[in-house]
């Protein structure tokens, strides 16, 4: 059905900053490699090219800021994408509510 193929498509690959900053949250700073490979666990099917065009594109929206940490870049979430990440959790819960 189309419209669970977009539905799928909206929350996964068109949010994927949602699930980059959890990564962050869980795991503490990383570098790109590593976040791309969580992101591969998660199922998404990216390459490592577009793996670090969205990292880059989310330092570029001030989503993430990269650091320098023994001598590798790292990246953390900003503030406002913490605030922002509770807040769309909030909306997704609010709803999961509506739906049920």
């Amino acid at each position: 059905m189309k419209a669970f193929t977009r539905f799928k498509r909206c929350i996964g690959q068109g949010n994927l900053w949602l699930y980059v900053v959890s990564i962050l949250n869980k795991k503490g700073p990383l570098h790109g490699y590593a976040i791309i490979q969580e992101l591969r666990r998660l199922g998404f099917d990216i390459s490592s090219v577009y793996g670090y065009v969205l990292l880059k594109r989310m330092v570029a929206d001030g989503v993430l800021q990269e650091r320098e940490e023994g001598g590798r870049k790292v990246y953390v979430p900003t503030e406002e994408a913490l605030e922002k990440f509770r807040k769309a959790l909030d909306e997704m819960q609010n709803l999961v509510r509506l739906l049920s």
